[in-house]
């Protein structure tokens, strides 16, 4: 076990409880001292932990899944990454939902030779069609309610989601969740129940567990920026939910990839977002967050065998970024 996991191991432990416990007694007091406590509470290096709806349990087990629960009832036990799907043996489209997605050829992938990944509200894109996706990874934990929205477009549909997403939606759906293999994933240095590291530690904590994560060389840039060679163990958000399914995909074995619909355009989405929609933020992201990480990424697959593809016409990334790696 690297020092990395031995961390991670270490979740839940008395700083967290107790944190835990306070916020419990705070809602008992009145709002405005109620306020001052938690946000006191969830401050650095905790801060990542202060929107979890702590009605909701959440328990770690070392084998990498998590028990959900409500009250004493049990909602789920998620499985480890590696058991959501399984390894990925054949080719893989992920479809965004970019409006470019429209002029793609969608219907071709109901043959079923690409194993197909959906990202956050794609799956009613998907239906439109008739297709339903293999699986669906959501990153933000602003989309609760789109994913709940989605449901009857992915029955079933194994869904990879953060533990604070999961733990909102485990309080209004909490069937959808058991009807599903169900993954909880997480941000670098964001982890549920451990305090964030400052840079200098976590740096060396990664590179005493053997770098699973290749950071950018001007530093860790909140760990938005990067790459994941072993997303169970976290991902970069590279300010776009692409960037992560690419880590989970090529984690979990994948070699050749297609993107469909990742237009980074700020112009909307191919999917109705009806009264949910949330601001775009792509644009301003582009040239510090977006940009750099996927050029980390094309470094890391680097003579890999690892071929990913853009097929958005209207994306700024640069195709160069895309070209296929080759083996040595």
């Amino acid at each position: 076990m690297t020092p990395l996991e031995i961390y991670l191991n270490s979740r839940m432990g008395k700083p967290v409880l107790r944190r835990i416990a306070w916020e419990h007694r705070s809602r008992g007091f009145p709002a405005p001292l109620g306020d001052f406590i938690r946000h006191k509470l969830w401050k650095w290096p905790y801060r990542h932990m202060r929107s979890y709806p702590w009605s909701v349990g959440l328990e770690p087990h070392r084998s990498g899944s998590w028990t959900i629960s409500l009250g004493a009832n049990t909602v789920t036990t998620t499985v480890p990454l590696s058991e959501w799907i399984g390894p990925i043996d054949r080719p893989v489209t992920i479809v965004a939902g970019g409006p470019s997605a429209r002029n793609h050829p969608v219907g071709e992938l109901a043959s079923g030779k690409r194993l197909i990944i959906a990202v956050n509200g794609v799956p009613a894109f998907l239906a439109e069609k008739g297709i339903r996706p293999d699986a669906w990874i959501v990153s933000d934990p602003r989309l609760a309610t789109q994913i709940e929205t989605n449901f009857p477009h992915a029955a079933g549909t194994p869904l990879a989601v953060p533990a604070n997403v999961a733990a909102s939606i485990a309080i209004r759906s909490p069937g959808e969740l058991a009807r599903r293999p169900l993954c909880l994933i997480e941000r670098v240095n964001q982890w549920h129940g451990v305090r964030s590291l400052e840079d200098k530690p976590l740096l060396e904590l990664n590179e005493r567990s053997g770098s699973p994560f290749l950071f950018p060389a001007k530093g860790v840039v909140k760990s938005m920026v990067g790459w994941s060679r072993r997303p169970e163990l976290g991902f970069f958000s590279g300010c776009t939910v692409v960037f992560a399914a690419l880590q989970i995909a090529i984690g979990l074995g994948a070699r050749d990839i297609e993107i469909v619909g990742m237009d980074l355009s700020d112009q909307g989405h191919a999917y109705s977002e009806g009264k949910i929609a949330l601001a775009s933020s792509l644009g301003m992201n582009y040239e510090e967050r977006i940009l750099p990480s996927f050029e980390l990424m094309h470094d890391a697959l680097h003579e890999t065998g690892v071929e990913v593809r853009n097929l958005s016409p209207v994306c700024p990334l640069p195709q160069r970024l895309f070209a296929a790696s080759r083996e040595q």
